[in-house]
């Protein structure tokens, strides 16, 4: 076969294959990428009220820790990734 066509076959064969997967979970997908508008919006409203000095309401053990700066309390309240996130400084 010529270099090309089995470069054309590959490229065949794994846009079939993503098709197929997307057509299997749109539904998923679609979850996935709402959540990720829905959290984009949290973040901004949550930014503009810290901004202004409003305080949040109805926070978890794991933000008034790292809010407090309690970083023993926030290693036992927080998951994994939000704790590591407070530590290296990019989270809360």
């Amino acid at each position: 076969m010529d270099k090309d066509l089995k470069l054309f076959a590959v490229v065949g064969a794994a846009a079939l294959l993503l098709f197929f997967y997307v057509k299997n979970n749109a539904g998923e997908i679609a979850a996935g990428a709402g959540a990720v508008v829905a959290d984009a919006g949290k973040g901004v409203v949550l930014g503009i009220g810290d901004a202004v000095g409003i305080p949040r309401t109805n926070q978890t053990e794991c933000e008034k820790a790292m809010a407090e700066g309690r970083t023993w309390d926030a290693s036992f309240a927080c998951d994994e990734k939000t704790f590591l996130k407070f530590l290296i400084g990019m989270g809360q």
